[in-house]
């Protein structure tokens, strides 16, 4: 067993990373108020958000659906998202097909001009986001990508349209909760921007 006294280390060291984390998002406000406006546009332009993530993440992409389409904090109509990674029938059935294309073929058959396409990329940029962001830009949707440190090759895909939410961390469990933080303030934003 570890010592007492190594263990409440261990929480106050995942505490100040977290905190420093913090920190940093505050400088991300103008872009998250940016990436809402987008979001927001797009609904009251009759658009809809096509969602995804990429491993653990993706469950931040469902969590971010799930908030527009039920509520956030409270009752409203629910707002048009589809989360590209949550029908698994669909999912395997494009694994089938290629991995790398199942988010790109599922954007191509789904999206609209109207529409906007978030994107949850936590540590490691995988070749299906790579080609679901390449798909957004050929229908000429915006791109909202959430990403950390490690994702140097999002950025250089993202055009005048789009909004980078880039956590200043590479260890992956911040890139996470900090993920999760923005998705919230996010969720609180479009509502506000939408139902005042």
């Amino acid at each position: 067993m570890q010592d007492k006294g190594v263990l409440e280390e261990c929480v106050a060291m995942r505490i100040a990373k977290v905190t420093e984390a913090m920190q940093q998002c505050h400088e991300l406000t103008p872009l998250l108020v940016k990436a809402s406006s987008t979001i927001a546009n797009a609904l009251l332009n009759d658009g809809k958000i096509l969602a995804l993530g990429t491993g653990s993440s993706t469950a931040l992409a469902q969590i971010f659906s799930a908030q527009l389409m039920n509520k956030f904090e409270r009752d409203r109509p629910g707002l048009p998202v589809i989360a590209l990674s949550a029908d698994t029938v669909m999912m395997s059935s494009l694994d089938d097909q290629s991995t790398s294309g199942q988010y790109a073929r599922q954007i191509k058959a789904l999206g609209k001009a109207a529409d906007c396409l978030m994107v949850v990329s936590g540590i490691e940029t995988r070749r299906n986001v790579i080609q679901a962001i390449n798909s957004a830009h050929e229908l000429e949707l915006p791109v909202i990508a959430l990403t950390g440190c490690s994702n140097g090759e999002i950025g250089p895909l993202l055009n005048y349209m789009d909004i980078e939410l880039r956590v200043d961390s590479d260890h992956p469990a911040t890139v996470r909760e900090q993920h999760l933080f923005l998705i919230h303030c996010l969720g609180e934003l479009i509502d506000r921007q939408i139902f005042g």
